[in-house]
């Protein structure tokens, strides 16, 4: 779970290696645009949803589900986001089954969540305002973690 980072696949060399044959490779590779949806874990973590967009060759877990969305209809970049949504999450968590710290969600259940799907032009217009808006909040955080260092910088100067 520590791989999807904010609703994208990263590896930041914890990524375990399996000793698999061709043909269950072939079965579980990852390809550009394809999203992996967390089934099982913790119920704060079941529906984490990240889109797979790395170089190199990979495959997937069992305790993750791929969606190889159909990009005549939805934008990847789209879905993912709906389904890291509020809503999508509420009703993912609210139909997975929950034992003693664990929980789980099965493929039939989670292909059953209905996502709202615009034209791809509005998709398109959504994705790069989210885009857009991440952009202007990682600025921000940027100031705000240097303001420590401007400060002390200000205060040997006059102090």
């Amino acid at each position: 779970m520590n791989e999807i980072v904010q609703r994208s696949m990263v590896d930041g060399g914890q990524m375990k290696c399996a000793d698999i044959s061709a043909e269950e490779f072939a079965k579980y590779k990852l390809n550009r645009g394809d999203l992996l949806f967390n089934r099982t874990n913790s119920i704060e973590h079941v529906g984490k949803t990240g889109l797979f967009d790395l170089d190199g060759e990979y495959c997937f877990a069992s305790y993750l589900v791929r969606v190889v969305p159909d990009t005549s209809k939805v934008l990847p970049e789209f879905l993912v986001l709906m389904m890291n949504s509020a809503a999508f999450q509420a009703e993912a968590k609210g139909k997975a089954s929950k034992s003693i710290n664990q929980a789980n969600i099965n493929a039939t259940v989670m292909r059953n969540i209905k996502v709202p799907v615009p034209p791809l032009a509005e998709q398109k217009r959504l994705v790069a305002k989210v885009q857009a808006l991440e952009q202007k909040i990682a600025e921000a955080q940027a100031v705000i973690a240097a303001a420590p260092a401007r400060k002390q910088a200000i205060l040997q100067r006059y102090l």
